[in-house]
Protein backbone atom coordinates (compact mmCIF):
# COMPACT_ATOMS: atom_id res chain seq x y z
CA UNK A 1 0.00 0.00 0.00
CA UNK A 2 1.28 3.43 -0.92
CA UNK A 3 1.01 5.84 1.98
CA UNK A 4 0.33 9.51 1.40
CA UNK A 5 3.03 11.90 2.50
CA UNK A 6 2.76 15.50 3.58
CA UNK A 7 3.23 17.72 0.51
CA UNK A 8 6.91 18.69 0.29
CA UNK A 9 5.90 22.29 -0.32
CA UNK A 10 2.92 24.32 0.79
CA UNK A 11 0.02 24.74 -1.61
CA UNK A 12 -1.93 27.81 -2.61
CA UNK A 13 -5.07 28.34 -0.52
CA UNK A 14 -7.21 29.08 -3.56
CA UNK A 15 -6.42 25.67 -5.03
CA UNK A 16 -6.91 24.00 -1.65
CA UNK A 17 -10.25 25.74 -1.19
CA UNK A 18 -11.50 24.65 -4.60
CA UNK A 19 -10.51 21.07 -3.87
CA UNK A 20 -12.31 21.18 -0.54
CA UNK A 21 -15.44 22.66 -2.10
CA UNK A 22 -15.51 19.84 -4.64
CA UNK A 23 -15.05 17.24 -1.92
CA UNK A 24 -17.69 18.90 0.29
CA UNK A 25 -20.21 18.77 -2.55
CA UNK A 26 -20.50 15.00 -2.03
CA UNK A 27 -21.46 15.40 1.65
CA UNK A 28 -25.03 15.43 2.90
CA UNK A 29 -26.13 19.07 3.24
CA UNK A 30 -26.42 19.71 6.95
CA UNK A 31 -29.06 22.44 6.75
CA UNK A 32 -31.06 21.00 3.88
CA UNK A 33 -34.84 21.00 4.15
CA UNK A 34 -35.04 17.42 2.86
CA UNK A 35 -32.76 16.05 5.58
CA UNK A 36 -34.37 14.69 8.75
CA UNK A 37 -31.10 13.52 10.22
CA UNK A 38 -29.19 14.87 13.21
CA UNK A 39 -28.83 18.48 12.08
CA UNK A 40 -29.81 21.33 14.37
CA UNK A 41 -30.78 24.58 12.71
CA UNK A 42 -32.71 27.57 14.09
CA UNK A 43 -32.14 30.22 11.41
CA UNK A 44 -29.35 31.91 9.48
CA UNK A 45 -28.92 34.66 12.09
CA UNK A 46 -28.26 32.13 14.86
CA UNK A 47 -25.84 30.28 12.59
CA UNK A 48 -23.98 33.50 11.83
CA UNK A 49 -23.77 34.44 15.52
CA UNK A 50 -22.31 31.05 16.44
CA UNK A 51 -19.83 31.00 13.58
CA UNK A 52 -18.67 34.57 14.25
CA UNK A 53 -18.17 33.93 17.96
CA UNK A 54 -16.30 30.71 17.23
CA UNK A 55 -13.99 32.51 14.81
CA UNK A 56 -13.13 35.12 17.48
CA UNK A 57 -11.72 32.34 19.66
CA UNK A 58 -10.42 30.01 16.97
CA UNK A 59 -6.97 29.56 18.56
CA UNK A 60 -7.69 29.81 22.30
CA UNK A 61 -7.62 26.74 24.55
CA UNK A 62 -10.23 26.58 27.34
CA UNK A 63 -7.80 24.50 29.40
CA UNK A 64 -6.09 27.78 30.26
CA UNK A 65 -9.22 29.80 30.96
CA UNK A 66 -8.37 30.39 34.61
CA UNK A 67 -4.77 31.45 33.90
CA UNK A 68 -4.79 33.12 30.48
CA UNK A 69 -8.27 33.70 29.06
CA UNK A 70 -10.60 35.23 31.66
CA UNK A 71 -13.29 35.86 29.05
CA UNK A 72 -13.57 32.13 28.36
CA UNK A 73 -13.76 31.39 32.08
CA UNK A 74 -16.53 33.97 32.32
CA UNK A 75 -18.49 32.46 29.41
CA UNK A 76 -18.15 28.96 30.83
CA UNK A 77 -19.26 30.06 34.29
CA UNK A 78 -22.28 31.92 32.93
CA UNK A 79 -23.34 29.05 30.65
CA UNK A 80 -23.31 26.71 33.64
CA UNK A 81 -25.43 29.21 35.58
CA UNK A 82 -27.89 29.49 32.67
CA UNK A 83 -28.28 25.71 32.58
CA UNK A 84 -28.59 25.25 36.33
CA UNK A 85 -31.38 27.83 36.34
CA UNK A 86 -33.09 26.26 33.34
CA UNK A 87 -32.99 22.80 34.93
CA UNK A 88 -34.29 24.04 38.31
CA UNK A 89 -31.13 23.17 40.22
CA UNK A 90 -31.17 23.90 43.94
CA UNK A 91 -28.71 26.18 45.70
CA UNK A 92 -25.32 24.56 45.97
CA UNK A 93 -25.56 22.81 42.60
CA UNK A 94 -22.65 22.95 40.18
CA UNK A 95 -21.51 21.89 36.74
CA UNK A 96 -18.90 21.99 34.03
CA UNK A 97 -18.82 21.96 30.25
CA UNK A 98 -17.57 19.02 28.22
CA UNK A 99 -16.81 18.40 24.55
CA UNK A 100 -19.91 16.27 23.92
CA UNK A 101 -22.72 14.19 25.32
CA UNK A 102 -20.61 11.04 25.37
CA UNK A 103 -18.06 12.71 27.62
CA UNK A 104 -20.82 14.14 29.83
CA UNK A 105 -22.42 10.73 30.34
CA UNK A 106 -19.07 9.03 30.87
CA UNK A 107 -18.10 11.57 33.51
CA UNK A 108 -21.41 10.97 35.32
CA UNK A 109 -20.60 7.25 35.42
CA UNK A 110 -17.07 8.01 36.61
CA UNK A 111 -18.39 10.20 39.42
CA UNK A 112 -20.86 7.53 40.52
CA UNK A 113 -18.11 4.91 40.48
CA UNK A 114 -15.71 7.03 42.52
CA UNK A 115 -18.40 7.98 45.03
CA UNK A 116 -19.19 4.29 45.49
CA UNK A 117 -15.50 3.49 45.90
CA UNK A 118 -15.25 6.09 48.66
CA UNK A 119 -18.38 5.03 50.54
CA UNK A 120 -19.16 1.38 49.79
CA UNK A 121 -16.36 -1.09 50.41
CA UNK A 122 -18.74 -4.05 49.96
CA UNK A 123 -19.06 -3.69 46.17
CA UNK A 124 -17.31 -6.47 44.24
CA UNK A 125 -17.89 -5.20 40.68
CA UNK A 126 -19.85 -1.98 40.22
CA UNK A 127 -22.97 -2.13 38.06
CA UNK A 128 -25.11 0.54 36.45
CA UNK A 129 -28.69 -0.22 35.45
CA UNK A 130 -29.87 1.41 32.22
CA UNK A 131 -33.04 1.32 30.09
CA UNK A 132 -33.19 -0.49 26.78
CA UNK A 133 -32.91 2.87 25.05
CA UNK A 134 -29.85 4.13 26.95
CA UNK A 135 -27.26 5.91 24.81
CA UNK A 136 -24.21 3.86 23.67
CA UNK A 137 -21.98 6.19 25.70
CA UNK A 138 -22.98 4.33 28.87
CA UNK A 139 -21.68 1.09 27.41
CA UNK A 140 -18.49 2.85 26.36
CA UNK A 141 -18.17 4.11 29.93
CA UNK A 142 -18.66 0.62 31.30
CA UNK A 143 -15.96 -0.76 29.05
CA UNK A 144 -13.46 1.99 29.79
CA UNK A 145 -14.16 2.38 33.52
CA UNK A 146 -14.47 -1.30 34.42
CA UNK A 147 -18.17 -1.45 35.26
CA UNK A 148 -20.92 -3.86 34.33
CA UNK A 149 -23.76 -2.23 32.38
CA UNK A 150 -27.06 -4.01 33.04
CA UNK A 151 -29.38 -3.24 30.15
CA UNK A 152 -33.09 -3.92 30.24
CA UNK A 153 -34.49 -6.38 27.72
CA UNK A 154 -37.35 -4.18 26.52
CA UNK A 155 -39.07 -0.83 26.70
CA UNK A 156 -42.62 -0.32 27.90
CA UNK A 157 -44.51 1.99 25.53
CA UNK A 158 -41.11 3.27 24.38
CA UNK A 159 -40.17 4.27 27.93
CA UNK A 160 -37.84 2.72 30.49
CA UNK A 161 -39.10 -0.53 32.03
CA UNK A 162 -39.35 0.57 35.65
CA UNK A 163 -40.34 -2.81 37.03
CA UNK A 164 -37.41 -4.53 35.31
CA UNK A 165 -35.01 -1.87 36.58
CA UNK A 166 -36.25 -2.43 40.11
CA UNK A 167 -35.60 -6.16 39.80
CA UNK A 168 -32.15 -5.49 38.31
CA UNK A 169 -30.86 -3.60 41.35
CA UNK A 170 -28.33 -5.66 43.31
CA UNK A 171 -25.84 -4.93 46.11
CA UNK A 172 -23.35 -4.10 43.34
CA UNK A 173 -25.55 -1.44 41.73
CA UNK A 174 -24.19 2.09 41.99
CA UNK A 175 -26.23 4.05 39.44
CA UNK A 176 -29.57 4.22 37.62
CA UNK A 177 -30.03 6.03 34.31
CA UNK A 178 -33.03 7.64 32.62
CA UNK A 179 -33.31 9.56 29.36
CA UNK A 180 -35.24 12.76 28.76
CA UNK A 181 -35.86 11.80 26.08
CA UNK A 182 -33.96 8.89 24.53
CA UNK A 183 -32.93 8.63 20.94
CA UNK A 184 -34.72 7.78 18.76
CA UNK A 185 -38.24 7.66 20.22
CA UNK A 186 -38.49 11.06 21.86
CA UNK A 187 -40.62 9.78 24.77
CA UNK A 188 -39.37 10.92 28.21
CA UNK A 189 -38.62 8.09 30.63
CA UNK A 190 -40.43 7.93 34.02
CA UNK A 191 -37.71 10.01 35.67
CA UNK A 192 -39.56 10.60 38.94
CA UNK A 193 -40.19 6.90 39.48
CA UNK A 194 -36.63 5.91 38.60
CA UNK A 195 -35.29 8.64 40.89
CA UNK A 196 -37.46 7.35 43.74
CA UNK A 197 -36.06 3.87 43.15
CA UNK A 198 -32.55 5.30 43.24
CA UNK A 199 -33.24 7.20 46.47
CA UNK A 200 -34.72 4.12 48.15
CA UNK A 201 -31.51 2.23 47.38
CA UNK A 202 -29.01 5.03 47.98
CA UNK A 203 -27.95 5.14 44.32
CA UNK A 204 -26.67 7.82 41.96
CA UNK A 205 -29.43 8.83 39.54
CA UNK A 206 -28.40 10.32 36.20
CA UNK A 207 -30.70 11.85 33.58
CA UNK A 208 -29.35 11.85 30.04
CA UNK A 209 -30.93 15.06 28.78
CA UNK A 210 -28.50 15.60 25.92
CA UNK A 211 -31.27 15.78 23.32
CA UNK A 212 -33.98 17.36 25.43
CA UNK A 213 -32.19 19.75 27.75
CA UNK A 214 -32.82 22.83 25.62
CA UNK A 215 -36.22 21.72 24.33
CA UNK A 216 -38.17 20.24 27.23
CA UNK A 217 -37.91 23.23 29.62
CA UNK A 218 -39.63 25.37 26.98
CA UNK A 219 -41.88 22.66 25.51
CA UNK A 220 -43.65 22.28 28.85
CA UNK A 221 -45.29 25.65 28.14
CA UNK A 222 -47.07 24.06 25.18
CA UNK A 223 -47.38 20.40 26.18
CA UNK A 224 -48.66 19.56 29.66
CA UNK A 225 -48.04 15.84 29.08
CA UNK A 226 -44.28 16.26 29.53
CA UNK A 227 -43.40 14.78 32.92
CA UNK A 228 -40.93 16.27 35.38
CA UNK A 229 -37.41 15.33 34.34
CA UNK A 230 -34.91 17.75 35.90
CA UNK A 231 -33.65 18.73 39.36
CA UNK A 232 -37.20 19.42 40.50
CA UNK A 233 -37.40 15.65 40.84
CA UNK A 234 -36.01 14.60 44.26
CA UNK A 235 -33.32 11.99 43.83
CA UNK A 236 -31.92 13.23 40.52
CA UNK A 237 -28.17 13.50 41.09
CA UNK A 238 -26.85 14.65 37.71
CA UNK A 239 -28.05 15.79 34.29
CA UNK A 240 -26.22 15.94 30.97
CA UNK A 241 -27.30 18.46 28.32
CA UNK A 242 -25.82 19.12 24.88
CA UNK A 243 -25.52 22.70 23.71
CA UNK A 244 -24.48 21.69 20.21
CA UNK A 245 -27.85 20.08 19.55
CA UNK A 246 -30.96 22.18 20.17
CA UNK A 247 -28.88 24.81 21.93
CA UNK A 248 -27.61 25.66 18.40
CA UNK A 249 -23.95 26.05 19.39
CA UNK A 250 -21.22 24.77 17.10
CA UNK A 251 -20.14 21.15 17.58
CA UNK A 252 -18.03 20.25 20.56
CA UNK A 253 -19.89 21.44 23.67
CA UNK A 254 -22.07 19.68 26.22
CA UNK A 255 -22.52 19.93 29.99
CA UNK A 256 -22.81 17.87 33.14
CA UNK A 257 -24.67 19.36 36.08
CA UNK A 258 -24.76 17.91 39.61
CA UNK A 259 -27.20 18.62 42.41
CA UNK A 260 -24.50 19.12 45.04
CA UNK A 261 -21.18 20.84 44.43
CA UNK A 262 -19.56 18.52 47.00
CA UNK A 263 -19.90 15.73 44.42
CA UNK A 264 -17.41 17.52 42.18
CA UNK A 265 -14.64 15.91 44.24
CA UNK A 266 -15.42 12.73 42.30
CA UNK A 267 -15.16 14.54 39.00
CA UNK A 268 -11.86 16.37 38.85
CA UNK A 269 -8.55 14.83 37.99
CA UNK A 270 -5.80 16.51 40.02
CA UNK A 271 -2.07 16.02 39.58
CA UNK A 272 0.36 18.17 41.50
CA UNK A 273 3.31 17.80 39.16
CA UNK A 274 6.69 19.00 40.45
CA UNK A 275 7.89 19.24 36.86
CA UNK A 276 5.14 21.10 35.02
CA UNK A 277 3.13 22.43 37.94
CA UNK A 278 -0.36 21.89 39.34
CA UNK A 279 -2.77 20.29 36.82
CA UNK A 280 -6.53 19.94 37.34
CA UNK A 281 -9.26 19.20 34.83
CA UNK A 282 -12.98 18.46 35.27
CA UNK A 283 -13.33 16.03 32.37
CA UNK A 284 -11.55 13.46 30.24
CA UNK A 285 -10.30 16.05 27.78
CA UNK A 286 -7.54 18.47 28.69
CA UNK A 287 -7.49 20.83 25.74
CA UNK A 288 -10.96 22.09 24.86
CA UNK A 289 -11.95 24.41 22.00
CA UNK A 290 -12.62 27.85 23.43
CA UNK A 291 -14.48 28.70 20.24
CA UNK A 292 -17.25 26.24 21.05
CA UNK A 293 -17.72 27.81 24.49
CA UNK A 294 -17.74 31.33 23.04
CA UNK A 295 -20.24 30.30 20.36
CA UNK A 296 -22.57 28.69 22.89
CA UNK A 297 -22.48 31.75 25.14
CA UNK A 298 -23.13 34.07 22.19
CA UNK A 299 -26.05 32.01 20.84
CA UNK A 300 -27.66 31.64 24.27
CA UNK A 301 -27.49 35.39 24.81
CA UNK A 302 -28.68 36.09 21.27
CA UNK A 303 -31.76 33.87 21.57
CA UNK A 304 -32.55 34.37 25.24
CA UNK A 305 -35.42 32.60 26.94
CA UNK A 306 -37.98 34.09 24.55
CA UNK A 307 -36.01 33.09 21.47
CA UNK A 308 -35.63 29.49 22.59
CA UNK A 309 -39.27 29.36 23.60
CA UNK A 310 -40.48 30.61 20.21
CA UNK A 311 -38.17 28.25 18.34
CA UNK A 312 -39.42 25.28 20.37
CA UNK A 313 -43.01 26.33 19.77
CA UNK A 314 -42.40 26.28 16.02
CA UNK A 315 -40.56 22.95 16.20
CA UNK A 316 -43.45 21.35 18.04
CA UNK A 317 -45.87 22.72 15.47
CA UNK A 318 -43.80 21.23 12.62
CA UNK A 319 -43.68 17.93 14.51
CA UNK A 320 -47.46 18.02 15.09
CA UNK A 321 -48.17 18.54 11.40
CA UNK A 322 -45.84 15.71 10.42
CA UNK A 323 -47.25 13.30 12.98
CA UNK A 324 -50.86 14.03 12.07
CA UNK A 325 -50.06 13.58 8.38
CA UNK A 326 -48.16 10.34 8.91
CA UNK A 327 -51.04 8.92 10.95
CA UNK A 328 -53.34 9.56 7.98
CA UNK A 329 -51.20 7.34 5.73
CA UNK A 330 -52.67 3.85 5.63
CA UNK A 331 -50.38 1.37 7.36
CA UNK A 332 -48.17 3.84 9.23
CA UNK A 333 -48.13 4.61 12.95
CA UNK A 334 -46.11 6.75 15.37
CA UNK A 335 -43.96 5.08 18.02
CA UNK A 336 -45.36 6.22 21.37
CA UNK A 337 -46.25 9.78 22.33
CA UNK A 338 -43.05 11.76 21.63
CA UNK A 339 -42.35 14.80 23.80
CA UNK A 340 -39.40 16.47 22.05
CA UNK A 341 -38.64 17.40 18.44
CA UNK A 342 -37.75 13.90 17.23
CA UNK A 343 -39.87 10.80 16.75
CA UNK A 344 -40.13 7.45 14.95
CA UNK A 345 -42.81 5.97 12.78
CA UNK A 346 -43.28 2.34 11.88
CA UNK A 347 -45.70 -0.08 10.20
CA UNK A 348 -47.24 -3.44 10.95
CA UNK A 349 -48.26 -4.06 7.35
CA UNK A 350 -45.58 -2.42 5.19
CA UNK A 351 -41.84 -2.96 4.89
CA UNK A 352 -40.82 0.31 6.50
CA UNK A 353 -37.29 0.04 5.13
CA UNK A 354 -38.79 -0.17 1.64
CA UNK A 355 -40.65 3.05 2.46
CA UNK A 356 -37.30 4.55 3.43
CA UNK A 357 -35.81 3.45 0.10
CA UNK A 358 -38.67 5.12 -1.74
CA UNK A 359 -38.18 8.33 0.20
CA UNK A 360 -34.47 8.29 -0.55
CA UNK A 361 -35.23 7.97 -4.27
CA UNK A 362 -37.11 11.26 -4.00
CA UNK A 363 -34.30 13.01 -2.17
CA UNK A 364 -35.54 12.67 1.42
CA UNK A 365 -32.96 11.62 4.00
CA UNK A 366 -33.83 10.12 7.38
CA UNK A 367 -32.43 7.50 9.72
CA UNK A 368 -33.68 4.00 10.44
CA UNK A 369 -34.59 2.55 13.82
CA UNK A 370 -34.29 -1.12 14.70
CA UNK A 371 -36.76 -1.84 17.54
CA UNK A 372 -39.21 -1.79 15.92
CA UNK A 373 -38.07 -1.32 12.31
CA UNK A 374 -38.88 2.34 11.81
CA UNK A 375 -37.92 5.68 10.30
CA UNK A 376 -36.70 8.34 12.70
CA UNK A 377 -37.20 12.02 12.15
CA UNK A 378 -35.15 14.85 13.67
CA UNK A 379 -37.19 18.01 13.17
CA UNK A 380 -35.50 21.38 12.74
CA UNK A 381 -36.53 24.78 11.48
CA UNK A 382 -35.61 24.08 7.85
CA UNK A 383 -38.68 21.84 7.67
CA UNK A 384 -41.27 24.59 8.09
CA UNK A 385 -42.22 24.82 4.43
CA UNK A 386 -41.84 21.23 3.23
CA UNK A 387 -44.22 19.30 5.48
CA UNK A 388 -46.92 19.00 2.82
CA UNK A 389 -44.39 17.92 0.17
CA UNK A 390 -42.99 15.23 2.45
CA UNK A 391 -46.42 13.89 3.37
CA UNK A 392 -47.55 13.82 -0.26
CA UNK A 393 -44.48 11.81 -1.27
CA UNK A 394 -44.83 9.55 1.74
CA UNK A 395 -48.45 8.70 0.90
CA UNK A 396 -47.57 7.81 -2.69
CA UNK A 397 -44.57 5.74 -1.62
CA UNK A 398 -46.60 3.80 0.96
CA UNK A 399 -49.11 2.87 -1.75
CA UNK A 400 -46.29 1.75 -4.07
CA UNK A 401 -44.70 -0.35 -1.32
CA UNK A 402 -48.06 -1.98 -0.60
CA UNK A 403 -48.39 -2.78 -4.30
CA UNK A 404 -44.93 -4.38 -4.36
CA UNK A 405 -43.45 -1.73 -6.65
CA UNK A 406 -40.80 -0.52 -4.19
CA UNK A 407 -38.61 -2.89 -2.20
CA UNK A 408 -36.01 -2.47 0.50
CA UNK A 409 -32.55 -2.12 -1.01
CA UNK A 410 -30.88 -3.79 1.95
CA UNK A 411 -30.97 -0.81 4.24
CA UNK A 412 -30.41 -1.35 7.97
CA UNK A 413 -30.57 0.64 11.17
CA UNK A 414 -27.28 2.52 11.68
CA UNK A 415 -26.76 5.21 14.33
CA UNK A 416 -23.09 6.04 13.66
CA UNK A 417 -20.36 4.20 11.82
Amino acid sequence: MTRLSLPPQGRDWKAIGLEMEAAHAADLPVHNERLFGPAYFADERVLEVGQSAFAMYYSENALYGATSYPSILRYETEIVEFLLDLLHAPGGAAGDLTIGGTESNMMAVKMARDQARANRSDIEKPEIVVPRTAHPSFFKAGQMLGLEVVRMAKSVDYRADLEAMEHAVTPNTIMLVASAPPFPYGVVDPVAEIAALASDNGLWMHVDCCLGGLILPFARQFDSSIPDFDFRVPGVTSISTDLHKYGYAVKGISSLMVRDEALQIHRRFVFDDPVAGFYSTPNIAGTRPAGAIAAAWAVMNFLGRDGYSETVRELLEIKRRLIEGIRRVDGLEICGQPHAAHFNYTSRSLDIYAVASGLEDRGWKAGLGGEPPSIWMMVNMTHRDIVDDYLEDLGEIARLVKAGKIENRGREAVYAR
